[in-house]
């Protein structure tokens, strides 16, 4: 299974990232979605409720992102195991840019299922995960047009440049130094 589209979002970039990565947010946002627990910075652990093909189950998961580089891009790696002898596996890429005084979403999920979600085929399997797609930017637009817009943060200072010529002793050096050699000259010649 193979989804590939994009999404505008009526919010800045850097708010646009915060809240993909807000557990929070997730949970309100994902349809079915019992709890999102966000174990480290790149680890999530996810419950679902889901009816697919007639199935309904609850899924167990986990979320990792990978090749992280907000607010831009990243890697999602996602894997969930229904109470049902079900699987979903999969990754997917997720870049956002500033378009239209918004952000784009552009995303390309690929996924696997086996088990008795599999038995039902893939075009079953792509239409319910296109729907669960669906259902999520629509409650996360709907969110963060709610959402005032915040000013970017200001980007982090550049660090002090090191080196000899900004250190406070290299000028004593260069001071002795010179001394030395007037004093050499003079004294000595």
């Amino acid at each position: 299974m193979r989804i590939a589209d994009a999404q505008w979002i009526p919010s800045t970039q850097h708010q646009t990232w915060d809240a993909l990565t807000d557990p929070a947010v997730l949970q309100r946002c994902i349809p079915g979605c019992v709890a999102v627990e966000k174990r480290s910075p790149t680890e999530y652990a996810v419950t679902l409720r889901a009816k697919v093909a007639g199935l309904d189950t609850d899924y167990d998961g986990e979320i990792l992102l990978s090749d992280v580089d907000p607010p831009n891009s990243c890697t999602l790696v996602f894997e969930g195991k229904g109470r049902a002898a079900c699987l979903a596996i999969g990754t997917a890429q997720v870049n956002l840019s500033a378009k239209d005084d918004g952000t784009r979403v552009a995303y390309t999920v690929a996924g696997m299922t086996g088990g008795k979600l599999a038995e039902y085929g893939e075009g079953v399997v792509l239409k319910a995960g296109e729907k669960i797609i669906d259902k999520f930017f629509t409650a996360f637009i709907d969110y963060m047009a709610a959402q005032p817009r915040l000013a970017p943060p200001p980007k982090p200072p550049e660090p002090p440049e090191r080196g000899l010529a900004n250190s406070r002793w290299s000028w004593v050096v260069v001071v002795l130094v010179v001394a030395i050699f007037w004093g050499y000259h003079a004294f000595y010649q």
